[in-house]
C-alpha cells in the first residue's frame, strides 16, 4: 500500500532524514577521531568592578581539552609587595570541552589588576 503524501509531507520527511543522517555522521566522526586529551584549563581575570559590598573581579575559565572538567575550583590571590592581601575562590560545576564558563570572585578592598593571580586548584573528570 502506497501512502499519498503531499509536497509538504515529503519535504519535511526528506529534511528530517537528512538532518538525522548528518547528526549520526557527526557523532560517528567525533567518536572515531580518537581525541581524548584531558581537560586543559586556562584562566583569565578581568578588571575589578566596585560593587555594593566590596569589589568584584570577573573570571573566565576556558577548557581547551577534549574532556569535560567538573567540580572545577579556581583560586584568585591578591598580592601587594609580595604579601598576600586576600584570597578568593570560585567553584564551577562543569566546564565542557572546548568551551568557557564565566564567574565572579569578591574582595573587600580594591585589588589592582596587575596584583591578581589565578590558578586552578583542581578538577574531576566524569
Amino acid at each position: 500500500m502506497r501512502a499519498n503524501r503531499n509536497w509538504l509531507e515529503r519535504s519535511v520527511f526528506t529534511g528530517s532524514t537528512l538532518l538525522v543522517v548528518a547528526v549520526l555522521g557527526l557523532l560517528a566522526v567525533d567518536a572515531w577521531s580518537g581525541k581524548d586529551a584531558p581537560p586543559d584549563l586556562s584562566i583569565h581575570l578581568g578588571t575589578p568592578l566596585k560593587g555594593a559590598h566590596g569589589w568584584r573581579v570577573p573570571v573566565r575559565v576556558m577548557n581547551q581539552g577534549d574532556e569535560t572538567a567538573e567540580q572545577v575550583r579556581v583560586a584568585v590571590v591578591w598580592t601587594q609587595g609580595g604579601q598576600v592581601r586576600e584570597r578568593a575562590e570560585l567553584q564551577l560545576d562543569y566546564v565542557p570541552r572546548h568551551s568557557r564558563r564565566n564567574g565572579w570572585v569578591s574582595f573587600t578592598q580594591e585589588p589592582g589588576p596587575a596584583e591578581l593571580k589565578a590558578h586552578s586548584l583542581g578538577y574531576a573528570t566524569p
